[in-house]
């Protein structure tokens, strides 16, 4: 490359991409009307703020979700079994299974409620 005597911009920058980034970045020159990729490459990275995420005080409310996952498992396989026993038999034991699954209910609602507490509270 020949150097060019009072030029602005006097540092090289290179990287590296693959076939797919390659078609992204070409498509994207394209949408912005912006043909060199010099030009393209100074917008794209310095008109830009670029910041990270911590999600580790989520952890709690990833930790709640997955385990509410887990209990609204269990409780549509409940409600399934309730079934299939409402319609094999009408026996005694009907009583029980609904008071057990009213139980798993309103433990599974608090959890929840203690879930959108936590996150509403930020």
């Amino acid at each position: 490359m020949k150097k060019i005597k009072n030029r602005e911009r006097s540092i090289q920058k290179k990287f590296f991409v693959n076939e797919k980034e390659n078609e992204r970045i070409k498509l994207m020159m394209k949408k912005t009307g912006i043909n060199n990729f010099s030009t393209f490459a100074r917008r794209a990275c310095c008109n830009k703020e670029i910041f990270t995420l911590d999600f580790s005080e989520y952890k709690n409310i990833i930790s709640e979700i997955s385990s509410t996952k887990s209990e609204l498992k269990r409780i549509g396989n409940n409600i399934n079994q309730i079934a299939k026993s409402l319609n094999e038999n009408k026996n005694n034991q009907t009583e029980s299974l609904m008071s057990d699954y009213q139980n798993q209910l309103e433990n599974l609602e608090n959890k929840i409620q203690k879930v959108v507490q936590y996150i509403s509270e930020g």
